[in-house]
């Protein structure tokens, strides 16, 4: 059993209600969260915090999911976090998506206590 409490969770949308949403589930599992509105506020954020886990929609203004995991595939193997999209729209297939790194995409509206579950398997695999 993996101890939620240790993993922080950046969370990557620019819809503030299913933003809202999700850190308050991942909260509600007891997840460390943090927040960003578009893909430019998440990358700063990864460049001065670490993450375990990176949950990002694809369609966004101001840098878009992509972006952000293109970041993600910057950093060392040891500090890279897991990467989750979700997204109802996306310009990318899903067998492109995992290609370039992602664990997992995840089509609006989606089950958030399934993606959860998703990233505990893949937590608990490490």
């Amino acid at each position: 059993m993996i101890e939620r409490s240790n993993f922080r969770v950046l969370i990557v949308d620019d819809e503030p209600d299913i933003l809202e949403l999700m850190e308050e589930e991942f909260n509600y599992y007891g997840y460390q969260t943090m927040t960003a509105d578009c893909g430019n506020d998440a990358i700063s954020k990864l460049r001065s915090h670490q993450f375990d886990i990176i949950v990002s929609d694809y369609k966004m203004p101001n840098g878009n999911g992509m972006a952000v995991l293109d970041e993600v595939n910057t950093m060392a193997a040891e500090t890279r976090p897991d990467f989750f999209f979700v997204s109802g729209q996306a310009d990318i297939s899903i067998k492109d998506a995992i290609d370039a790194g992602a664990k997992k995409f995840f089509s609006k509206p989606f089950d958030l206590d399934d993606l959860i579950k998703e990233i505990e398997k893949e937590l608990s695999s490490k």
